[in-house]
């Protein structure tokens, strides 16, 4: 489930509007409006706030891809967190159809995502310069 259609259904699972989620987010009702539309993505820091405003944790809010590509984004901006989303997209491709137990599928996830961050800080350092300010 993507993550605008989670945020979505756990407010409303919750009997909160957008504005209430505002409110007790600090994070605009707009903004609520372009998250649940798919327009845009939270950062990390957003989300923390959405899931504490909604009382669950923020994996369970962002899901473990979503979770990923919004600390790509604090961490390194809209570069890294297209690169996470690429490689989320074609790791979830993998698993499709696929055999594997849940279980499984969740030990590989945190694998993937542990080696993305250990290349993302071996790569530091090959990383061009027209990018360095962007994080």
């Amino acid at each position: 489930m993507a993550f605008s259609e989670r945020l979505k259904k756990i407010r409303e699972n919750k009997e909160m509007t957008q504005e209430q989620l505002a409110q007790r987010s600090g994070i605009s009702r707009r903004m609520i409006q372009k998250y649940e539309s798919g327009i845009a993505r939270p950062r990390y820091d957003a989300a923390e706030k959405l899931a504490s405003a909604l009382e669950l944790p923020v994996s369970e809010l962002l899901g473990e891809s979503g979770t990923l590509i919004a600390q790509a984004a604090e961490k390194y901006g809209a570069r890294g967190a297209k690169q996470a989303d690429e490689l989320m997209s074609e790791v979830t491709g993998l698993f499709a159809g696929g055999e594997l137990a849940e279980e499984d599928m969740d030990v590989m996830m945190k694998a993937i995502t542990e080696a993305y961050w250990i290349a993302k800080e071996k790569n530091k350092k090959f990383t061009p310069n027209r990018y360095k300010s962007q994080g």
